[in-house]
């Protein structure tokens, strides 16, 4: 086997990772585009206030994600958070992937925002934003005792699975920009394991130094590369190989894939 990395903080290294990973970790996204991507492909959270009397009190709510990393929330006035966001708007937002109840939930990405709540008092491109997310809410968006606010991030904690966190600052996450290939790289990920193993063997055999590998199965993508698990005799290892060049949209993600397959047919030649 030749050299394994562990992820570290370089600038698409992310955090820090627990397990070793084969091929360039570095070219993993750093924890603010993570966490970036992780508010925009979801758009429900934990809402959490503070109470009178100093306690979190916790509840569900719908969210939209602006162009900066803020979050626009239709809430009730009569609702516990809103009196409680009245009284003290520091708050927290609670995001995580959904995933099936038989995984391991603490391997799953999760980021808690910590921020400021408040009132919008001309939503007029946040509400079209919010609606068009969650168009449900126009029964009641124009309800006397509804309003839209503005939570404002200013720090942020991304826990990436076992072993990888850390803190992001609102500067850097705001700087960041949502992976371009997260609505689109569950299609990417089951065409390439249905239709294009022999494809991602060769990847972890030739890019990422796994030469022993019996099999692998691609299980993450973005704009800097694929993510792969190898099928080895001792087990399995994850292995991390980069793209050419980075994306710029998710057309691209078809190209980048076969010139990474050109690309070792013309260095074997």
């Amino acid at each position: 086997m030749t050299d394994i990395a562990t992820a570290g903080s370089d600038d698409h290294g992310g955090g820090g990772a627990g397990p070793t990973i084969a091929g360039d970790p570095s070219s993993f996204p750093n924890d603010a585009e993570l966490a970036r991507t992780l508010t925009q492909a979801n758009s429900r959270a934990t809402l959490s206030t503070l109470t009178s009397h100093g306690y979190p009190y916790g509840s569900v709510v719908s969210y939209v994600a602006t162009d900066n990393g803020s979050l626009v929330l239709l809430i009730s006035d009569v609702a516990e958070h809103t009196i409680n966001v009245r009284q003290d708007s520091r708050s927290s937002m609670l995001i995580a992937d959904d995933s099936p109840v038989e995984e391991d939930q603490l391997g799953k990405a999760r980021l808690t925002l910590l921020g400021r709540l408040s009132i919008l008092t001309d939503p007029g491109k946040e509400r079209e934003m919010y609606l068009r997310e969650h168009p449900y809410a126009s029964l009641y968006a124009d309800f006397s005792d509804f309003n839209f606010w503005l939570f404002e991030i200013k720090e942020c904690r991304y826990v990436g699975g076992f072993g990888h966190m850390s803190w992001v600052d609102a500067e850097n996450f705001i700087s960041a920009s949502p992976d371009v290939l997260h609505k689109s790289k569950e299609g990417i990920i089951k065409h390439m394991n249905d239709d294009h193993a022999a494809a991602n063997l060769t990847y972890v055999r030739l890019l990422a130094g796994l030469p022993e590998a019996t099999s692998a199965a691609m299980v993450d993508v973005d704009r800097y590369g694929m993510t792969l698990v190898a099928a080895l005799s001792d087990g399995s290892q994850i292995a991390r190989v980069p793209f050419l060049e980075p994306l710029t949209g998710p057309e691209q993600a078809q190209g980048a894939v076969i010139a990474l397959l050109d690309s070792v047919r013309g260095s074997s030649e």
